[in-house]
C-alpha cells in the first residue's frame, strides 16, 4: 500500500512539474498575428524551431495556419525564431514552428490540385506523407555557392 501511495505521489509531482514548465505558464503571452497558408506541397509542424526537431503533424499545400507571436512580461516580442526565421503557428490542435519561407499570405497554386489524378494514383498514406515532408524539410533551396570555373 505504501508503494502505491509513493508511486501516485511521484506521478502527481511529475504532472505538476510538466505543467509548470509549459510555455503558457512561463510569462509568455500568445496573440494571433493572422491566418496564412502553407505554400509547399507538404511539410511539417515542428516542436522546436529546427529542421531536426520532433514533428507534431504533417500538413499539405494551402492548409490554413494561424501565425502567432509571443510577448514576454517585459513587452519584448518574439515573432521569428532562430537563424532560419521560424514562425510560431497553430494548426488544429497543434502548436509548433514552421519556416517562414513555407508560409504565404495568399493561397498558391498547388501541384496536387493541378494534377489531382496523378496524386490520387499515388495512394499516399499518412506515413508516406510524413517521410516525404521530412525529406522536404531537409531540402535546402537556393543558389549554389560552388565555383564551377
Amino acid at each position: 500500500m505504501t508503494k502505491i501511495i509513493i508511486f501516485i505521489a511521484l506521478i502527481l509531482s511529475n504532472l505538476a512539474f510538466s505543467a509548470s514548465t509549459d510555455s503558457s505558464s512561463n510569462g509568455m503571452n500568445k496573440t494571433l498575428i493572422g491566418v496564412r497558408y502553407f505554400s509547399k506541397i507538404m511539410g511539417n509542424i515542428h516542436q522546436n524551431p529546427s529542421r531536426y526537431s520532433q514533428v507534431l503533424s504533417t500538413i499539405s499545400c494551402n492548409q490554413p495556419i494561424k501565425v502567432m507571436k509571443e510577448t514576454s512580461k517585459d513587452g519584448k516580442e518574439f515573432i521569428l525564431y532562430g537563424e532560419d526565421n521560424w514562425n510560431l503557428v497553430s494548426v488544429g490542435p497543434y502548436e509548433g514552428y514552421i519556416l517562414t519561407e513555407f508560409i504565404s499570405d495568399k493561397k498558391v497554386e498547388c501541384l496536387d490540385e493541378e494534377h489531382a489524378k496523378f496524386f490520387d494514383g499515388l495512394n499516399l498514406d499518412i506515413n508516406d506523407m510524413y517521410y516525404w515532408a521530412r525529406l522536404y524539410d531537409q531540402y535546402i533551396q537556393g543558389k549554389s555557392k560552388i565555383n564551377t570555373k
